[in-house]
């Protein structure tokens, strides 16, 4: 028998009733407790209600697929591990996953060492990882004034889609659910990569010129594109070190969140300003939000 310093709350995923059975039996009889879901639908409610420490899936699944969960569920629990089990041999998936947090990607048919190895293996990362956050935290906290911890922002998948297909602008977006740049890009691609939003809408959506140019910089890179807006890199510069919002500088200079982000980049590679300097600058707007459909 495994080793395990806590039980553990495990929910098996997959659309096969044997799968999910025979998952559980291997499971709960090394002293896990284990929950099943049919699909990735009753998945997400599951996991609104209950707090899991690992998430066993598989990849091939009817309506929401298992690397379209992955992508819904991280930002409910960035902790929790993740594995995937499929028939589908493919590098390419392989990555996907992986880059997306899984912690592995089993091949079906599976041996139950095989499964046993992997849940351990990833339950024991999770720890590690926790840990170190825990231990960077301490450390943080040493330096900088105590913040308050802050609650999931949850947007409600109907209302954020019907907004942007009405075509309101970035900065009213971010304002209206207090997201940062960063935090609303992520949001969107994710709806994209789950299908609750075609890259067609957001093609025909109110937003500005995705790229930016330093009049400042004496290195334009797209000299050749007169309506780009042209942005004092000095001036960014201040309004960046004087905490101003992501909205707030949107609206001033007058780009989406991807601009901002492009803006964010030729400032750092210009030396207009340091890495540093965004990493620890101060934002009102949540980095976490969760996706509920409603």
């Amino acid at each position: 028998m495994l080793a395990r310093k806590e039980p553990s709350n495990i929910l098996i995923v997959d659309d096969e009733p044997f799968i999910c059975q025979i998952l559980a039996r291997y499971l709960t009889t090394e002293g896990y407790f284990c929950r099943t879901a049919s699909g990735g639908e009753e998945a997400l409610e599951v996991l609104e209600s209950d707090k899991f420490h690992l998430v066993l899936m598989d990849v091939m699944m009817p309506g929401i697929s298992g690397i379209d969960l992955l992508n819904l569920i991280r930002p409910l629990d960035p902790d929790m591990a993740v594995l995937m089990v499929t028939v589908l041999d493919d590098k390419d998936a392989e990555t996907l996953c992986a880059k997306l947090g899984a912690y592995a990607y089993i091949i079906k048919p599976f041996e139950r060492n095989e499964i046993l190895i992997n849940v351990a293996n990833a339950l024991e990362r999770r720890r590690l990882a926790i840990r170190g956050k825990e231990n960077t935290g301490r450390q943080a906290s040493r330096t900088q004034p105590m913040t308050l911890k802050r609650r999931p922002t949850k947007i409600s998948t109907k209302e954020i889609v019907d907004l942007i297909k009405s075509g309101i602008d970035d900065a009213s977006l971010m304002e209206r659910f207090n997201l940062s740049a960063k935090a609303l890009r992520s949001l969107v691609d994710q709806l994209v990569a789950a299908r609750v939003l075609t890259q067609s809408a957001l093609n025909g959506r109110r937003a500005l010129s995705p790229h930016s140019v330093l009049k400042d910089t004496g290195q334009s890179q797209f000299p050749w594109i007169e309506e780009m807006p042209v942005i004092s890199g000095t001036d960014a510069a201040k309004c960046i070190k004087s905490g101003m919002q992501d909205s707030s500088l949107m609206k001033r200079y007058g780009i989406s969140a991807k601009g901002l982000q492009s803006l964010f980049e030729q400032l750092v590679a210009s030396g207009i300003i340091q890495q540093s300097e965004l990493d620890i600058r101060v934002s009102e707007t949540h980095d976490w939000w969760a996706v509920i459909d409603e």
